[in-house]
């Protein structure tokens, strides 16, 4: 099964809030690129800022998007099998 892709801010690897880190991650693409890329949105009309602080409050960190995936993992498994309930 092929994995799910998440978008998530990396708190890890951040300079600010960690929302170019993680779009890095999410498309396969150096965070360099895309940090510079940020900027020229920034300084060309001042609309890359604003998109910036939208997502840096609205998408979540890596650790809150893991553990729910960890406990969506948890369930799709214990739903596949029927009688999982009688083992616990």
């Amino acid at each position: 099964m092929t994995e799910k892709r998440r978008l998530y801010r990396d708190t890890e690897n951040q300079k600010l809030f960690g929302v170019c880190s993680g779009l890095s991650d999410y498309f396969d693409v150096d965070v360099t690129l895309i940090r510079v890329l940020w900027l020229v949105a920034v300084f060309a009309g001042g609309t890359g800022l604003l998109l910036y602080l939208i997502l840096a409050i609205v998408v979540e960190p890596k650790s809150v998007v893991i553990a729910k995936a960890k406990k969506e993992e948890k369930t799709i498994d214990d739903s596949d099998d029927p009688f999982a309930k009688y083992d616990k």
